[in-house]
């Protein structure tokens, strides 16, 4: 047993050196790939600038207003292997980001007459439970119909019919409109009620109703025409879990990659991420899709005034001061005036976040493969509030 011990010490002591070593030479090429692209001159973003290189942040940021990109930066590398720098077309996932995009489609369908957000379960689903019958599409969208936050892993192989016999007849964490529980399971049965209220997939109905209308052609999971070299990698020693970290580094002592892969490199249905993650996390995009997005929103050229004011309404309070509309977290700025939406999505090897403020027709955007890092982005927030927000 001691000479096992043994064996494995060396073992540690060795790939900590030789991981060292590595990052040292990750670092050194984080440095190269990081000539500013379009970095606003005042000296409060190029010191953001210069602390996210020295820190090892490796990933993307876009500030815009209107049409104007204000600061669009890209640090470090999507693809180590390759050298491949991040840039705004960088194909990345969106994590749960996509419930903006479900909560968009339900509100699109609503327009055309299809359903109401105030329809319950009992009319899209067959034999629902008596204590979730009456659980309506408003109670998804905002978190609060008392649903369990998962079925299973995002890329543990779930169908339609399992997720949607789990979903109803699993225990409720609540009475349906009586609290705030983040349900993914919730957005999936959004996703269901969107196929079966429009007879497309929700891949189908999104490309159709919302992407194409928006000039979006890189946003969804199976439609869009990517290449290999356009995605976002993922690596386990730039993951947010030490398991993965203590792993990557033995692996580095036996020539093993720490390469974990790109989000169409799991496991995946033939329709896009099984049904655990499907309309509730997973859609692929680009910034510059997004920003086209915000574009659209802001000019009605997706939804209505009405339907958009339903999006960002601050239903139920998540903790203090800040709210759920649908798919989106509603705030106010410190005077109570002016309205900043956000939402943020993670998993082991990605974080992404978004503050949209609305009022100001300004949006911040940033997607890293080095979630370790996401302290940086309160830091940017701040400095765009103060240079561009009233």
């Amino acid at each position: 047993m001691r000479i096992v011990i043994g064996l494995l010490s060396l073992t540690l002591i060795a790939s900590c050196s030789i991981a060292k070593s590595k990052i040292d030479e990750r670092e050194s090429d984080r440095m190269i790939a990081s000539t500013p692209s379009n970095v606003d001159t005042r000296q409060p973003f190029i010191d953001w600038y210069e602390e996210a290189k020295a820190s090892g942040f490796s990933g993307m940021v876009l500030v815009a207003k209107g049409q104007a990109k204000l600061f669009e930066q890209g640090i470090g590398y999507a693809d180590k292997e390759d050298k491949r720098p991040f840039t705004a077309d960088t194909v990345v996932d969106i994590l749960s980001m996509t419930k903006q995009f479900t909560a968009a489609a339900i509100l699109k369908l609503e327009e055309q007459g299809a359903l109401s957000v105030n329809d319950t379960l009992e009319q899209f689903f067959h034999n629902v439970p008596a204590e979730k019958q009456g659980i309506t599409l408003h109670q998804l969208l905002t978190h609060t119909a008392g649903l369990k936050a998962n079925y299973k892993s995002d890329y543990t192989p779930a169908t339609r019919q399992q997720l949607e016999q789990h979903a109803l007849n699993s225990r409720l964490r609540s009475r349906p409109g009586e609290a705030f529980n983040y349900s993914n399971i919730g957005y999936s049965l959004l996703a269901l009620v969107i196929e079966k209220s429009s007879n497309q997939s929700y891949e189908a109905f999104l490309h159709e109703h919302l992407f194409l209308p928006a000039g979006m052609k890189d946003t969804g999971y199976r439609i869009p025409s990517w290449s290999e070299q356009d995605f976002i990698v993922g690596y386990q020693r730039d993951s947010r879990y030490r398991h993965h970290r203590l792993l990557a580094g033995v692996g580095s002592v036996f020539g093993i990659s720490d390469r974990w892969g790109t989000p169409v490199e799991q496991s995946w249905a033939k329709d896009g991420p099984w049904w655990s993650l499907h309309g509730n996390g997973g859609l692929l995009s680009t910034l510059n899709d997004l920003h086209l997005w915000y574009l659209a929103l802001a000019n009605n050229s997706i939804l209505s005034e009405a339907s958009k004011d339903k999006l960002y309404s601050p239903y139920v309070e998540v903790t203090s001061g800040v709210f759920y509309g649908y798919g989106w977290m509603v705030r106010a700025n410190q005077a109570g005036t002016r309205r900043i939406i956000n939402h943020g999505g993670a998993n082991d090897f990605f974080d992404m976040d978004i503050y949209n403020y609305i009022d100001d027709g300004v949006v911040l955007m940033y997607v890293t493969n080095t979630p370790l890092q996401q302290s940086l982005m309160p830091k940017l927030s701040n400095v765009v509030r103060k240079e561009y927000i009233q």
